[in-house]
Formats: C-alpha cells, sequence, structure tokens
C-alpha cells in the first residue's frame, strides 16, 4: 500500500519553482556558423519584437491615462476645491488611490499632489494619506498584465502572485504607518527634519526635471491625443465663479490654435464618446500587448538561454546569503529610475514571474527597488516646481515611507514571509477561480475605495464606524483563512468542513473529500521540466491575430475621426485649423458668424510703410535679419498689415525693404510662404456661415462632400470585414483541437481578404479627391472674413492621419493574409506527407 503512495508523492511538483533541467537545444559550440548566424539573427530579431512591443504597451497605459482623464473631465478638479475631504485621511489615501488608478502612473500622481501642495491647495499632513494612495494604485497596472497569462493556469497562478505581491507590500506599509502618521505625524516630521537637514528653501530656484520615458513615447502619444492636464488644476485653482463655470465647460481635449495636430484634434465627438473610445482602444492594445509579450518571452527564453537567464535573474550569493536580493532591489530601483515609472518595471517582469524565470521571492525585492525609485521622478518634479522646500517635504515623505516599508517587511526573514504567504494564497486563488483577478482588481481598486470615500463625504464618524466595521471583519476572514490551513484542529467543526463550492486553496487538509488541492494545491500540477517551451505551436499565428488587433484598432480610431484632410495654419498665422472627416468638418470658426471678405483696396506705398515701421528699426542693428530671434519680427510686421494688403504686396515691400544681415529675403520669403494660400481666392459678398455648431456637414463646406463620404464609407466597410476575420482567426487559435476549425481559418482569410479591398478602394476614393477641382469656405488670410478657395482638394487641405492610417492598415493586412495562406497551405501538405510515409495512394482533391 505505501508504493502508490510513494509514486503519488515522486509526482508531485512545486510549481512556484518552475525546473528547466535539460534541453535538447544544440549548445553553441555544437553549431556551425551559418546555423550560429541565424541563431543570433533571429535572437536580435525576437528581441526587438520585445522592444516594440513594450514600446506599444507603455503607449497603451499612456492612453488608458489620457481616456481616464477625458471622461473624468474638469469636474475631476472640483473635488480638490473640498478641503474639508483632505482632513480626513482616510478619504485622503482613497484618493490617492482612485487618482493613480485613472492615470495609470503613480508617478503622475505624486507629482500632481507635490505640485498642488506646493502651490497651496492642501498641507503636507494632508497630502501624505495620498501619497500612500498613490503606492497602492500603482500597483494595478501589473495586476492586470498578471491576466494576460490567463491560458496557462500555472503560468497564471505564479504571475498574479508576483503582480500581487506588489499589491501586499503596500497594503501592509499602510496598515501599520497610516495609523502611525495620523497618531504621531512621523513621517511629516521625518521629512521635514531631512528638507531643513539639507538646507532646501522655498525661494531658491527652480530646477529642471527631465522625464526619459516621456521623451521617448511623447513623439507618438502626442499625435495620437493631447489631453490638457492643467484643465484640473485650474478649476481647483479658480476662485471666481464665472472663470469657474467657463472651466468646467471647458473640453479636456486639447484643441488650440497653437497645437500640432493629433488624431482627437477637431473631433466630432464629445469628451464622453472619446474617451470611451479611447478607453476601450488602450484595454485592447493593452491586453494585445501582454499576450504578444509573454509569447515573445517565452519563444526567447526557452532552451539554454532559459537556462542562464533563469540563473541570472535570480541573482544568489551562497558564499554571502541575502546580499544577491539587496543587488536585485538596487537593480529594481535604477531601471524604474531611468523609466521613471514603477508600473513599467513591476509590469515587464511580472510575465517572467509567469513564465518561471523569475521566482516569487527574488520579483519582492524587484518590487521594493521600483517603489523606492518611482519616488525620484516626485523629487524631481519638486525640484522643477515653485515653493521647493513644500514640494520637497511631500516628495521625501514619499521616499521615507518606502524605505521605511522596506525595513519593516523585507530584512527579516520571518517577516518576509507574511507578504510572500499572501501573494502565494491570491495566485492559488488564481488558478481555481479565473474570474478571481478581475474581482480582486475591481474590489481593491475601485469598489472599496469608492465606498471609503463616499462614506468619508459623511463624515468622519460614519468612515470611523464602518470602517472600523470592514476592517475587523477583514481581520477575521484573514484569521480564519490563516486557520484552516495552518491549524484547522483548532476551530470548531462547523468552521473547519469543506464544502463542494469551496475552491481547493480554501480546503483543510485534514479532508481532501476527493478534491485535487487544498492548502498546498500549488504542488499539484507537474512544472515544466524542460526548456523547450512551446517548442511546436503555432509561433507565427500571435502575429497574425496581434496584427489584426493593430488593423482594427487603428481603423476604429481613424475612420470616424475628422482627420482625413487638414487646414493647418503657423501659430503666428492665427487662423483656427479645420479638421476634415468623411462626414463633417470642425472647426472653432464655425462657432461664430463670419461674413465672406471683400478684396483687399487700400494697400498702398504709405500703407506698407506703416507696416515696416517697427521691422525698419530693427533692421537698423548689425546683422539683424540674421539673428535666431528676428522672426519675430518679420511675423509682427505681417501681422499689422494682414487686414490692409494681400501677403503678395507684404511680400513685394517686404524683400524691397533694407535690412542688415544676409537672410533678410530668407525671412521674408518664410513669413510669406507660411501664410500664402497655394490655390484660386476668389472673393464674395454675404455671409459664408453663421453662428452655430463646430462640426459642419461637408456640403455646408466643400462641393466633393460625396467623394469623401464614399472614401469613409468604404473603411466603416473594411472595420466590418477586418472584425469578422478576427474574430474568426480567434476562433481557430481557442477551439483548434477540439474541432476541425479549418473553415474557420478560412473564413478569417477571406474576411482580411475583403477588409484588404475595401481599404484600398477607401484609399483610392480619397486620393481621387484630392486630386479633383473642388471649392470650400475657408478664411482668408487676414483672419477677418472667408473666401472661396478653388483648386485642386490636395492643394486646399492636406492629407491627415485618417488618410494614413488607412493605407497603413492596408499594408498590415498584406502579412496577416500571407501567414494564414501559409498556414493553410502547410495543412493542406501535412496529410499528404503522412500518407505517403504510411504508404497510402495519395488522391487529389477535385
Amino acid at each position: 500500500m505505501a508504493e502508490p503512495s510513494e509514486a503519488k508523492t515522486q509526482d508531485v511538483v512545486d510549481v512556484w519553482n518552475v525546473a528547466t533541467p535539460e534541453s535538447n537545444e544544440k549548445a553553441w559550440e555544437e553549431r556551425t556558423g551559418p546555423e550560429k548566424a541565424i541563431f543570433v539573427a533571429i535572437q536580435a530579431g525576437k528581441a526587438l519584437c520585445v522592444v516594440g512591443v513594450l514600446y506599444l504597451f507603455i503607449l497603451s497605459l499612456d492612453l488608458m491615462g489620457s481616456a481616464f482623464k477625458i471622461i473624468g473631465g474638469p469636474s475631476a478638479g472640483a473635488v480638490f476645491r473640498n478641503q474639508e475631504i483632505f482632513d480626513n485621511p482616510i478619504a485622503g489615501l482613497v484618493l490617492g488611490i482612485l487618482a493613480t488608478v485613472l492615470v495609470q502612473s503613480s508617478s503622475t500622481s505624486t507629482s500632481i499632489i507635490i505640485s498642488m501642495t506646493a502651490s497651496g491647495l492642501m498641507e503636507v499632513k494632508n497630502s501624505i494619506p495620498m501619497i500612500m494612495g498613490a503606492n497602492i494604485g500603482t500597483s494595478v497596472t501589473n495586476t492586470i498584465v498578471s491576466i494576460g497569462q490567463i491560458g496557462n493556469r500555472n503560468e497564471y497562478r505564479r504571475a498574479f502572485a508576483g503582480a500581487t505581491v506588489h499589491d501586499c507590500f503596500n497594503l501592509l506599509s499602510v496598515a501599520v504607518l497610516l495609523p502611525v502618521e495620523i497618531i504621531t505625524g512621523f513621517l511629516m516630521h521625518l521629512s521635514k527634519g531631512l528638507v531643513d537637514a539639507f538646507g532646501i528653501k522655498d525661494d531658491q530656484d527652480k530646477g529642471s526635471s527631465v522625464d526619459f520615458l516621456k521623451v521617448v513615447t511623447k513623439p507618438v502619444t502626442s499625435r495620437l491625443v493631447q489631453v490638457d492636464k492643467k484643465l484640473v488644476t485650474s478649476v481647483a485653482k479658480e476662485k471666481d465663479a464665472k472663470a469657474l463655470d467657463k472651466l468646467m465647460k471647458s473640453s479636456m481635449i486639447v484643441n488650440k490654435q497653437s497645437t500640432s495636430a493629433h488624431f482627437f484634434m477637431d473631433t466630432p465627438m464629445d469628451d464622453t464618446a472619446a474617451g470611451w473610445l479611447l478607453l476601450v482602444v488602450s484595454l485592447i492594445l493593452l491586453c494585445n500587448c501582454l499576450i504578444l509579450l509573454v509569447t515573445t518571452l517565452q519563444s526567447i527564453f526557452r532552451g539554454r538561454a532559459a537556462i542562464w537567464m533563469k540563473s541570472l535573474l535570480n541573482l544568489e550569493i551562497k558564499s554571502v546569503p541575502f546580499v544577491g536580493d539587496y543587488i536585485l532591489i538596487a537593480f529594481g530601483a535604477g531601471i524604474t529610475i531611468l523609466m521613471q515609472s514603477s508600473s513599467i518595471t513591476t509590469s515587464t517582469l511580472t510575465p517572467l514571474v509567469g513564465v518561471g524565470l523569475i521566482k516569487l521571492e527574488k520579483m519582492y525585492p524587484f518590487t521594493i527597488g521600483a517603489n523606492v525609485g518611482t519616488t525620484v521622478t516626485g523629487i524631481l518634479s519638486a525640484l522643477a516646481g515653485s515653493n521647493i522646500a513644500t514640494g520637497m517635504q511631500v516628495a521625501l515623505s514619499h521616499l521615507c515611507f518606502n524605505l521605511v516599508g522596506m525595513l519593516l517587511w523585507f530584512p527579516i526573514p520571518i517577516v518576509r514571509r507574511v507578504p510572500l504567504s499572501m501573494a502565494r494564497f491570491l495566485g492559488n486563488m488564481a488558478a481555481d477561480l479565473r474570474w478571481f483577478p478581475f474581482a480582486y482588481i475591481a474590489a481593491v481598486f475601485g469598489v472599496l475605495p469608492a465606498i471609503l470615500f463616499l462614506l468619508s463625504l459623511a463624515g468622519v464618524a460614519a468612515v470611523a464606524v464602518v470602517g472600523c466595521i470592514m476592517f475587523l471583519s477583514l481581520l477575521g476572514l484573514i484569521a480564519l483563512i490563516a486557520l484552516r490551513l495552518n491549524r484547522p484542529q483548532a476551530l470548531p467543526r462547523s468552521l473547519a468542513g469543506n464544502p463542494s463550492w469551496l475552491p481547493p486553496t480554501l480546503r483543510t487538509q485534514g479532508s481532501m473529500e476527493g478534491a485535487e488541492g487544498g492548502a498546498d494545491a500549488q504542488v499539484q500540477e507537474a512544472a515544466v521540466s524542460t526548456a523547450d517551451v512551446n517548442k511546436a505551436n503555432w509561433w507565427q499565428g500571435p502575429f497574425a491575430w496581434g496584427s489584426g488587433w493593430f488593423v482594427l484598432v487603428m481603423l476604429v480610431m481613424a475612420v470616424p475621426n475628422n482627420q482625413w484632410g487638414i487646414v493647418k495654419y503657423t501659430t503666428f498665422d492665427g487662423r483656427e485649423h479645420v479638421g476634415i472627416g468623411a462626414w463633417s468638418s470642425c472647426s472653432k470658426h464655425f462657432q461664430h458668424d463670419v461674413e465672406y471678405m471683400p478684396a483687399p483696396s487700400n494697400c498702398n506705398s504709405t500703407t506698407l510703410n506703416g507696416c515696416f515701421w517697427n521691422l525698419s528699426k530693427a533692421c537698423a542693428a548689425d546683422g539683424f535679419s540674421s539673428q535666431s530671434s528676428a522672426n519675430g519680427k518679420y511675423e509682427s510686421s505681417w501681422a499689422s498689415c494682414r487686414d490692409k494688403c494681400t501677403v503678395q504686396q507684404w511680400h513685394d515691400g517686404c524683400t524691397s525693404w533694407p535690412c542688415s544681415g544676409s537672410s533678410h529675403a530668407e525671412q521674408c520669403r518664410n513669413v510669406s510662404s507660411a501664410v500664402k494660400a497655394t490655390f484660386q481666392v476668389t472673393y464674395v459678398t454675404g455671409v459664408a456661415w453663421a453662428e452655430g455648431d463646430r462640426c459642419r456637414a461637408n456640403d455646408k463646406v466643400c462641393d466633393n462632400s460625396g467623394k469623401l463620404a464614399t472614401a469613409g464609407s468604404l473603411g466603416i466597410v473594411g472595420i466590418i470585414a477586418a472584425i469578422a476575420g478576427q474574430a474568426l482567426l480567434l476562433a481557430y487559435v481557442f477551439l483548434d483541437g477540439k474541432c476541425d476549425m479549418r473553415k474557420a481559418l478560412i473564413g478569417s482569410l477571406v474576411g482580411f481578404a475583403f477588409c484588404w479591398l475595401f481599404l484600398v478602394a477607401s484609399w483610392g476614393s480619397f486620393a481621387t479627391a484630392l486630386n479633383s477641382q473642388t471649392q470650400c469656405k475657408l478664411m482668408d488670410e487676414s483672419g477677418l472674413g472667408a473666401i472661396i478657395a478653388k483648386g485642386s482638394f490636395g492643394e486646399i487641405v492636406e492629407g491627415s492621419f485618417s488618410y494614413h492610417i488607412v493605407i497603413i492598415s492596408w499594408v498590415l493586412t498584406m502579412p496577416i493574409m500571407a501567414i494564414i495562406g501559409h498556414k493553410l497551405a502547410t495543412g493542406l501538405l501535412k496529410p499528404a506527407r503522412s500518407a505517403l510515409e504510411a504508404g497510402e495512394p495519395r488522391t487529389q482533391d477535385v
């Protein structure tokens, strides 16, 4: 009877420490020269894919933060006008959590808190609970990331535990330090002492902060959407009722004349619609990037690379125990300082925990390092702001909070087990109940903070009573679970039982009743014992459906927006831009009554002399026109003349005017070329458009509305075809092997083929419109009235984002079709090969 038990024990493998003992892959020295070159090229390509996917992942986080800001709108700033809320530390805590969840970055939220404290909107003592809340809120990102590994039970378990060890550390630190701070003001006094010791004063010169991550991502994110981040602060600060009402009606989407063009400039959508569209797009992009990141990492870190990387990431110096952990803390802090985002650091490492390359015990020091590193962003923000001493006190309180938390929960091994055990428990729950992480995220980062915030509005007494009940109930639940898992014999029989609905992780050890699990459910499934993971999978598949998602996301943003074409003027010109869509055109000019401009008739030499009066005085300076700041004088000269003369008349007068320096003619030409129309201008009389909505149907603006609508309609059909192709492709990926899904794959190929066809038709329709003669109502170069612009549509407007995205999406559908076609072809060839190898007669399909 003992043998089966022993055999069963030998089958038990610890899935928390995935072993990669061997690989069938050739050793480096066994490879030939060409094999080495091919191997290096493939690995380099995969590494570039990881960098690209990680970059897109960061963009998706930025988009998600922008979406939440747009949805929240200026009303978010109204919350900060209620100073009584900040006097309640629980309200401050949950506000910090919710704010960080919304912007998806503790670096951003803490910088905002520091700026608001330095500007006098709140006191230092009230900002510290918000900083603690920001620490909790930032861990939502990597918790969401862990869901990307839901397809594999054990990877899901490890990834969720690796993500929530961050939550556990932050929650435990807050549970200890928030009451201490409320009673003693420990962090406030400690940070004040440090500010005084460093001799930092409020009136000293500002520094400058450089956000490396923003430098890398801003060229792309600023083209997708631009959000007025200062609007919330302006609402919070504004005291005048009329000015406040105007601010509350303002849009969070930047639409200024001087702003560079972006996808949502002149959008026909309101803030709510645009915000929700961005949120859906960012979530799809985020999930897509996560799955692609995990898939690519698995592809890279298999074979001998997995064995080598695992030993590097799980650094351990046997001669000096625990020193390796502190090196990992320093490494996590360094990476976070470079990226200026703890969310990026922990979210990048979470998939590696899932695939088993990083042990949970080693993810913990990485997480603590990321927490410490993210405080540097706040310090830089304080140095770059006003009232530096006040801002620095808040920033240093953030640093002290994380350092004290590290001292509490890391150095002592027995104490270190507390957050690790909590994370393992949560990971086991995720493995037992696939929906558990979704409920956990909603509860910890949404429902509970919202309930506490609403209670805080009712007063301190309500928070104290209900909060104590909730806290004691939570403690009781934790104690009950701990006793069930460790000392079930100490519990009454009614509390130690194992009802059938109870997940395996919560079952007591003594009576399993046929369940595979219990507190040690994590060791009941075999871990990966080979380094050659996922070697036989359809490795091209993720690139096909991944590209499919990118096509859909881009088209959904591009086709409905008014960025098929754009009329954009330089900043000094002053005329508002016009966004041209498939069905409507939008501009701030349409919100006012505008009459047609009569032809200029009062421009003479006397008028021109007046235009160049200020410029002539500046031109007397030696080498003036060659100075870098000279262009401003030329632009001002045109501005003073635009209501009297045409730009050609001004240019002729400018070039004939004497001016010191070698760049006078070039300066005149730069101004005139930036303003002068490239199309025929017709002056008429009457009303161009009456005051009304900023968006007008295209037939009210240009006479080619039918061609533009055709391009948009074909784009919509292309989106529908792409949705059908993507749905069938995903059905094939998830259901292949359970039933014959070849028809679904064929249908997917047909769907993307139709998408390709309609996108090229949409592209062709808009290109035809650009080359066709048309006439449109536009503002005159004087900026005082409208004119009729005649010429080819491409001379009047520039093809913008939507037009270019349609082209890019059309190009992307081709590799998708190639991958699907290759899969179908190889699927047809394999049965034929198998038949030949088995000696069966080969039949020809009719």
